[in-house]
C-alpha cells in the first residue's frame, strides 16, 4: 500500500510501524478478502488518499475526497450518503466541474483515470 509520506516524520513513523513484523490473523485475512471482492465487484477506485493529484488540478478539485464520494455510491449501488454530502458542495467542487485535462492522472500513483471518474460520477448523481 501507498503511505503517501511527505516528511521526515512520516517517513519515521512508517519505518516504526514495519519494525515489527506482525501477520494478518486468518480470520482478518478472510475479513480483507471478502471486502476486497466486493469492492472489486462494485467497481470502487483503489484511492490512497495520497492528495498527489490535488495539486496538479486547475480547477482545485477534492478530488481523493470525491473519489471517496465516488466509491461510497458505487459500494452502496447508488445510496443517499454521497448525493447528501455533495450536495454541500459548491457546485465548482463537484464532479461535474471537472474539464477533463487529466494533469491530476500524471502523478497519480494507482493510475487512477480521474477524469472518467468525474465524468461517470456527474452523470450517476443526475439519474
Amino acid at each position: 500500500t501507498l503511505s503517501g509520506m511527505s516528511n521526515m516524520e512520516q517517513l519515521v513513523d512508517n519505518i516504526a510501524i514495519f519494525q515489527e513484523e506482525k501477520p494478518l490473523s486468518e480470520k482478518e485475512m478472510g475479513a480483507l478478502a471478502e471486502v476486497t471482492k466486493m469492492m472489486l465487484e462494485k467497481k470502487t477506485l483503489p484511492c490512497t488518499a495520497c492528495h498527489y493529484c490535488v495539486s496538479h488540478c486547475p480547477m482545485e478539485l477534492p478530488i481523493p475526497e470525491l473519489i471517496a464520494l465516488y466509491n461510497e455510491h458505487a459500494f452502496t449501488g447508488g445510496g443517499c450518503i454521497a448525493p447528501m454530502l455533495l450536495a454541500t458542495y459548491p457546485e465548482e467542487k463537484k464532479p461535474s466541474a471537472c474539464i477533463g485535462c487529466r494533469s491530476c492522472e500524471t502523478v497519480c500513483p494507482q493510475t487512477i483515470k480521474i477524469s472518467e471518474m468525474m465524468s461517470d460520477f456527474a452523470e450517476r448523481l443526475k439519474g
